[in-house]
Protein backbone atom coordinates (compact mmCIF):
# COMPACT_ATOMS: atom_id res chain seq x y z
CA UNK A 1 0.00 0.00 0.00
CA UNK A 2 1.23 3.47 -0.87
CA UNK A 3 2.11 5.71 2.10
CA UNK A 4 0.02 8.91 2.00
CA UNK A 5 1.37 10.73 5.05
CA UNK A 6 -0.18 14.12 5.84
CA UNK A 7 2.21 16.57 7.54
CA UNK A 8 -0.60 17.77 9.84
CA UNK A 9 -2.35 14.48 10.56
CA UNK A 10 0.94 12.71 11.29
CA UNK A 11 0.84 14.52 14.65
CA UNK A 12 -2.73 13.50 15.47
CA UNK A 13 -3.96 10.59 17.59
CA UNK A 14 -5.94 7.89 15.77
CA UNK A 15 -8.06 5.16 17.32
CA UNK A 16 -6.90 2.02 15.51
CA UNK A 17 -8.29 -0.90 17.54
CA UNK A 18 -10.51 -1.79 20.47
CA UNK A 19 -8.38 -2.55 23.52
CA UNK A 20 -9.96 -5.99 23.69
CA UNK A 21 -8.63 -6.81 20.20
CA UNK A 22 -5.01 -6.73 21.38
CA UNK A 23 -4.35 -9.86 23.42
CA UNK A 24 -1.42 -12.30 23.13
CA UNK A 25 -0.73 -11.86 19.42
CA UNK A 26 0.47 -8.71 17.61
CA UNK A 27 -2.05 -6.99 15.32
CA UNK A 28 -1.47 -5.03 12.10
CA UNK A 29 -3.29 -1.77 11.37
CA UNK A 30 -2.83 0.78 8.58
CA UNK A 31 -2.62 4.53 9.21
CA UNK A 32 -2.27 6.80 6.16
CA UNK A 33 -0.85 3.90 4.15
CA UNK A 34 1.70 3.05 6.85
CA UNK A 35 1.62 -0.50 8.22
CA UNK A 36 1.76 -0.44 12.02
CA UNK A 37 2.02 -3.37 14.44
CA UNK A 38 0.31 -3.07 17.82
CA UNK A 39 1.16 -5.49 20.63
CA UNK A 40 0.87 -5.89 24.37
CA UNK A 41 3.49 -6.75 26.99
CA UNK A 42 3.56 -6.60 30.79
CA UNK A 43 4.68 -2.97 30.36
CA UNK A 44 1.56 -2.00 28.43
CA UNK A 45 0.52 -1.36 24.84
CA UNK A 46 3.07 -0.59 22.09
CA UNK A 47 3.11 0.36 18.40
CA UNK A 48 5.97 -0.07 15.90
CA UNK A 49 6.38 0.36 12.19
CA UNK A 50 5.39 -3.09 10.94
CA UNK A 51 8.81 -3.86 9.51
CA UNK A 52 11.83 -5.84 10.65
CA UNK A 53 15.02 -3.91 9.84
CA UNK A 54 16.75 -7.16 8.86
CA UNK A 55 14.88 -8.45 5.80
CA UNK A 56 11.64 -6.50 5.75
CA UNK A 57 9.31 -9.06 7.29
CA UNK A 58 6.05 -7.89 8.85
CA UNK A 59 6.49 -8.06 12.61
CA UNK A 60 2.71 -8.40 12.97
CA UNK A 61 2.87 -12.03 11.81
CA UNK A 62 5.40 -12.76 14.56
CA UNK A 63 4.82 -13.44 18.24
CA UNK A 64 5.19 -11.79 21.64
CA UNK A 65 7.56 -13.72 23.91
CA UNK A 66 9.17 -12.68 27.21
CA UNK A 67 7.96 -9.09 26.71
CA UNK A 68 9.63 -8.88 23.28
CA UNK A 69 8.20 -8.79 19.77
CA UNK A 70 9.72 -11.67 17.82
CA UNK A 71 10.18 -11.45 14.04
CA UNK A 72 8.79 -14.59 12.33
CA UNK A 73 11.55 -14.69 9.69
CA UNK A 74 14.81 -14.99 11.64
CA UNK A 75 13.69 -14.65 15.25
CA UNK A 76 15.07 -11.19 15.98
CA UNK A 77 13.59 -9.94 19.25
CA UNK A 78 12.64 -6.31 19.92
CA UNK A 79 11.94 -4.91 23.38
CA UNK A 80 9.17 -2.40 24.10
CA UNK A 81 11.50 0.51 23.25
CA UNK A 82 12.25 -0.93 19.80
CA UNK A 83 15.76 -2.14 20.64
CA UNK A 84 16.78 -5.49 19.16
CA UNK A 85 17.89 -7.53 22.17
CA UNK A 86 18.48 -10.91 20.53
CA UNK A 87 19.68 -12.12 17.12
CA UNK A 88 19.59 -15.95 17.26
CA UNK A 89 21.92 -16.38 14.26
CA UNK A 90 24.75 -14.57 16.06
CA UNK A 91 27.21 -16.20 18.42
CA UNK A 92 26.34 -15.76 22.07
CA UNK A 93 27.92 -12.61 23.46
CA UNK A 94 28.27 -10.97 20.04
CA UNK A 95 27.32 -7.30 20.03
CA UNK A 96 24.05 -6.29 18.38
CA UNK A 97 24.38 -3.53 15.75
CA UNK A 98 23.06 -0.17 16.95
CA UNK A 99 21.00 0.05 13.77
CA UNK A 100 19.12 -3.10 14.79
CA UNK A 101 15.99 -1.45 16.16
CA UNK A 102 12.36 -0.99 15.21
CA UNK A 103 10.75 2.38 14.55
CA UNK A 104 8.44 3.11 17.47
CA UNK A 105 5.27 5.19 17.65
CA UNK A 106 3.52 6.67 20.67
CA UNK A 107 0.60 4.53 21.75
CA UNK A 108 -2.03 4.83 24.50
CA UNK A 109 -5.25 3.19 25.63
CA UNK A 110 -8.25 5.38 26.42
CA UNK A 111 -12.03 4.93 26.29
CA UNK A 112 -11.62 1.23 25.48
CA UNK A 113 -9.62 2.05 22.34
CA UNK A 114 -5.96 1.86 21.30
CA UNK A 115 -4.69 5.22 20.01
CA UNK A 116 -1.56 5.68 17.89
CA UNK A 117 0.27 8.82 16.75
CA UNK A 118 2.90 8.45 14.04
CA UNK A 119 4.63 11.76 14.86
CA UNK A 120 4.76 14.06 17.88
CA UNK A 121 1.23 14.53 19.31
CA UNK A 122 -0.03 18.05 18.66
CA UNK A 123 -2.49 17.66 21.55
CA UNK A 124 -3.46 15.01 24.11
CA UNK A 125 -6.25 12.52 23.45
CA UNK A 126 -9.37 14.47 24.45
CA UNK A 127 -10.35 14.34 28.13
CA UNK A 128 -14.14 14.09 28.25
CA UNK A 129 -15.67 14.15 31.72
CA UNK A 130 -18.67 11.80 31.35
CA UNK A 131 -16.41 8.92 30.29
CA UNK A 132 -14.75 9.01 33.73
CA UNK A 133 -18.06 9.45 35.59
CA UNK A 134 -19.29 6.22 37.26
CA UNK A 135 -22.87 7.38 36.65
CA UNK A 136 -22.31 6.71 32.92
CA UNK A 137 -22.03 3.30 31.26
CA UNK A 138 -19.75 3.17 28.19
CA UNK A 139 -20.05 1.12 25.00
CA UNK A 140 -17.54 0.86 22.16
CA UNK A 141 -18.75 0.44 18.57
CA UNK A 142 -16.81 -0.50 15.45
CA UNK A 143 -14.63 -0.92 13.58
CA UNK A 144 -16.54 0.48 10.64
CA UNK A 145 -14.45 0.32 7.47
CA UNK A 146 -15.86 2.93 5.10
CA UNK A 147 -14.99 3.65 1.49
CA UNK A 148 -14.92 7.37 2.16
CA UNK A 149 -12.38 9.82 3.51
CA UNK A 150 -12.20 10.35 7.26
CA UNK A 151 -12.98 14.03 6.75
CA UNK A 152 -16.26 13.12 5.02
CA UNK A 153 -17.08 10.73 7.89
CA UNK A 154 -16.52 13.38 10.55
CA UNK A 155 -18.43 16.05 8.63
CA UNK A 156 -21.40 13.69 8.34
CA UNK A 157 -21.31 13.12 12.11
CA UNK A 158 -21.28 16.89 12.68
CA UNK A 159 -24.23 17.46 10.32
CA UNK A 160 -27.70 18.10 11.76
CA UNK A 161 -30.10 18.12 8.84
CA UNK A 162 -29.55 14.53 7.63
CA UNK A 163 -30.89 12.97 10.85
CA UNK A 164 -34.54 13.12 9.81
CA UNK A 165 -33.88 11.62 6.37
CA UNK A 166 -31.02 9.17 6.54
CA UNK A 167 -32.08 7.93 9.99
CA UNK A 168 -35.85 8.19 9.70
CA UNK A 169 -37.50 5.45 11.73
CA UNK A 170 -34.43 5.12 13.95
CA UNK A 171 -33.66 8.62 15.22
CA UNK A 172 -36.16 11.10 13.78
CA UNK A 173 -38.73 11.78 11.08
CA UNK A 174 -38.84 14.01 7.94
CA UNK A 175 -41.83 15.85 9.42
CA UNK A 176 -39.31 17.53 11.79
CA UNK A 177 -36.72 18.51 9.18
CA UNK A 178 -36.49 22.23 9.89
CA UNK A 179 -33.27 23.23 11.67
CA UNK A 180 -33.43 26.42 13.74
CA UNK A 181 -30.63 28.94 13.30
CA UNK A 182 -27.62 28.19 15.47
CA UNK A 183 -24.06 29.42 15.93
CA UNK A 184 -20.66 27.74 15.93
CA UNK A 185 -18.07 28.83 18.46
CA UNK A 186 -14.32 28.39 18.87
CA UNK A 187 -13.70 27.04 22.37
CA UNK A 188 -10.17 26.07 23.46
CA UNK A 189 -9.14 25.24 19.93
CA UNK A 190 -12.22 23.24 18.99
CA UNK A 191 -15.53 23.93 17.22
CA UNK A 192 -18.70 23.82 19.33
CA UNK A 193 -22.25 24.40 18.13
CA UNK A 194 -24.95 26.16 20.07
CA UNK A 195 -27.70 23.95 21.42
CA UNK A 196 -29.89 22.59 18.63
CA UNK A 197 -33.23 20.92 19.35
CA UNK A 198 -33.97 17.78 17.33
CA UNK A 199 -37.19 15.78 17.62
CA UNK A 200 -36.12 12.22 18.31
CA UNK A 201 -37.80 8.97 19.32
CA UNK A 202 -38.02 8.54 23.11
CA UNK A 203 -36.09 5.57 24.53
CA UNK A 204 -38.59 5.15 27.38
CA UNK A 205 -41.78 5.26 25.33
CA UNK A 206 -43.05 1.93 23.92
CA UNK A 207 -45.15 3.96 21.46
CA UNK A 208 -41.96 5.70 20.26
CA UNK A 209 -43.22 9.26 20.66
CA UNK A 210 -41.00 11.99 19.23
CA UNK A 211 -39.64 14.29 21.92
CA UNK A 212 -37.36 17.36 21.81
CA UNK A 213 -33.72 16.37 22.39
CA UNK A 214 -31.02 19.01 22.87
CA UNK A 215 -27.91 18.37 20.76
CA UNK A 216 -24.45 19.96 21.02
CA UNK A 217 -21.83 18.85 18.48
CA UNK A 218 -18.08 19.45 18.72
CA UNK A 219 -15.06 18.97 16.48
CA UNK A 220 -12.29 18.23 18.99
CA UNK A 221 -9.48 17.52 16.54
CA UNK A 222 -9.49 17.35 12.71
CA UNK A 223 -10.72 13.74 12.71
CA UNK A 224 -12.20 13.39 16.20
CA UNK A 225 -15.68 14.65 17.08
CA UNK A 226 -18.13 14.56 19.97
CA UNK A 227 -21.89 14.77 20.47
CA UNK A 228 -23.87 15.36 23.66
CA UNK A 229 -27.62 14.66 23.62
CA UNK A 230 -29.88 15.69 26.50
CA UNK A 231 -33.24 13.92 26.63
CA UNK A 232 -34.68 15.77 29.62
CA UNK A 233 -35.10 14.57 33.22
CA UNK A 234 -31.30 14.50 33.53
CA UNK A 235 -30.86 11.83 30.85
CA UNK A 236 -27.65 12.36 28.84
CA UNK A 237 -26.00 10.43 26.02
CA UNK A 238 -22.51 11.24 24.75
CA UNK A 239 -20.90 9.91 21.56
CA UNK A 240 -17.21 10.22 20.75
CA UNK A 241 -16.27 9.49 17.12
CA UNK A 242 -12.70 8.89 15.95
CA UNK A 243 -11.92 8.18 12.31
CA UNK A 244 -8.56 6.85 11.11
CA UNK A 245 -7.56 7.44 7.45
CA UNK A 246 -6.32 4.29 5.74
CA UNK A 247 -5.73 6.32 2.59
CA UNK A 248 -7.32 9.27 0.76
CA UNK A 249 -10.63 7.48 0.21
CA UNK A 250 -10.81 4.79 2.90
CA UNK A 251 -11.23 5.06 6.66
CA UNK A 252 -11.84 3.01 9.80
CA UNK A 253 -14.10 4.59 12.41
CA UNK A 254 -14.95 3.85 16.04
CA UNK A 255 -17.54 5.42 18.32
CA UNK A 256 -17.72 5.32 22.11
CA UNK A 257 -21.04 6.01 23.82
CA UNK A 258 -21.47 7.15 27.43
CA UNK A 259 -25.01 7.01 28.86
CA UNK A 260 -26.36 7.86 32.31
CA UNK A 261 -29.72 6.12 31.88
CA UNK A 262 -30.97 2.68 30.94
CA UNK A 263 -31.15 2.42 27.12
CA UNK A 264 -32.93 -0.94 27.30
CA UNK A 265 -31.54 -4.30 26.23
CA UNK A 266 -27.85 -3.65 25.44
CA UNK A 267 -27.67 -6.08 22.52
CA UNK A 268 -30.68 -4.33 20.98
CA UNK A 269 -29.20 -0.90 21.65
CA UNK A 270 -25.93 -1.90 19.98
CA UNK A 271 -27.76 -3.43 17.00
CA UNK A 272 -29.71 -0.19 16.47
CA UNK A 273 -26.53 1.89 16.61
CA UNK A 274 -24.81 -0.41 14.11
CA UNK A 275 -27.84 -0.03 11.83
CA UNK A 276 -27.65 3.78 12.12
CA UNK A 277 -23.97 3.67 11.16
CA UNK A 278 -24.79 1.46 8.17
CA UNK A 279 -27.30 4.08 7.01
CA UNK A 280 -24.57 6.72 7.17
CA UNK A 281 -22.19 4.45 5.26
CA UNK A 282 -24.61 4.13 2.35
CA UNK A 283 -24.57 7.91 1.96
CA UNK A 284 -20.83 8.32 2.58
CA UNK A 285 -19.84 5.64 0.07
CA UNK A 286 -21.94 7.28 -2.63
CA UNK A 287 -20.78 10.90 -2.21
CA UNK A 288 -18.66 12.51 -4.91
CA UNK A 289 -15.93 13.43 -4.63
CA UNK A 290 -14.90 10.87 -1.99
CA UNK A 291 -12.64 13.54 -0.49
CA UNK A 292 -14.14 16.52 1.35
CA UNK A 293 -14.17 19.78 -0.69
CA UNK A 294 -12.63 22.62 1.32
CA UNK A 295 -13.49 25.23 -1.33
CA UNK A 296 -16.76 26.63 0.01
CA UNK A 297 -17.87 27.44 -3.54
CA UNK A 298 -17.59 23.80 -4.66
CA UNK A 299 -20.93 22.79 -3.11
CA UNK A 300 -24.07 24.75 -2.22
CA UNK A 301 -24.46 25.38 1.52
CA UNK A 302 -27.32 26.74 3.64
CA UNK A 303 -27.64 28.17 7.17
CA UNK A 304 -28.40 24.65 8.43
CA UNK A 305 -24.89 23.67 7.21
CA UNK A 306 -23.12 26.17 9.46
CA UNK A 307 -21.14 23.50 11.34
CA UNK A 308 -20.06 21.90 8.08
CA UNK A 309 -18.92 25.29 6.75
CA UNK A 310 -16.98 25.98 9.96
CA UNK A 311 -15.42 22.49 9.87
CA UNK A 312 -14.23 22.89 6.28
CA UNK A 313 -12.74 26.31 7.06
CA UNK A 314 -11.03 24.85 10.13
CA UNK A 315 -9.47 21.95 8.20
CA UNK A 316 -8.18 24.43 5.61
CA UNK A 317 -6.69 26.62 8.36
CA UNK A 318 -5.06 23.56 9.94
CA UNK A 319 -3.54 22.63 6.58
CA UNK A 320 -5.10 19.14 6.36
CA UNK A 321 -4.59 17.73 2.86
CA UNK A 322 -5.31 14.00 3.12
CA UNK A 323 -8.94 13.19 2.33
CA UNK A 324 -9.74 16.73 1.20
CA UNK A 325 -9.82 18.53 -2.15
Amino acid sequence: MKTVMDEVLVNEWFAVLKSEEVKEAPVQVVVMGERVVVFRTSKGIHAFKDLCIHRGSALSIGTVKNDTLVCPYHGWQYDSDGNCVCIPAQAKGASIPLKARAQTYVCEEKYGLVWVCLGAPAAPIPEIEPYADPAFSTHVFGPYRINSSSARVIENFLDYSHLMWVHQGYLSDPEYSEIANYGVNRVNGRLVTDEVTIFEFDFDDPDRALIPVVYVKEAYRPLTAFLEKRFGAGRVMCILMASCPIDEQTSVTYTVHAINFDPGEISEYMAVNDAVMMQDMVILENQKPEELPLDLQAELSLKSDLMSIAYRKWLAECGVKLGTV
